[in-house]
């Protein structure tokens, strides 16, 4: 029987794509454990009407911790970089999103 190395998920892409993948897997779950009865584009359109999007979104980046930190036990160092840089750029955009809301 052939053993798994699951180091080779030691990558940078892994980090990235799971530091994406798993805000939209969070705010599927939050839409639909919120608002059932509601389109999805008329729930969209009500965040954005709302100015809700930014806390929406740092929301669905809280679980990127836990993806973090489960990299950092499993001394996954290049996963953790992409996770990292993943959420710094969500942050970067929900500060711009939180500027552009408070200019306009």
């Amino acid at each position: 029987m052939k053993k798994i190395d699951f180091q080779q998920f030691n990558t940078l892409a892994t980090g990235i794509i799971s530091g994406i993948v798993l805000p939209i897997i969070v705010y599927f779950i939050l839409y639909y454990s919120k608002v059932q009865d509601v389109r999805f584009t008329l729930f969209s359109n009500r965040l954005v009407i709302g100015n809700i999007i930014p806390v929406l979104i740092s929301h669905c980046v809280l679980p990127n911790l836990i993806l973090f930190f489960l990299f950092n036990g499993l001394n996954w160092t290049q996963a953790m970089k992409g996770v990292l840089g993943t959420t710094v750029v969500l942050t970067v955009f929900i500060f711009s999103i939180k500027l552009i809301f408070s200019v306009l």
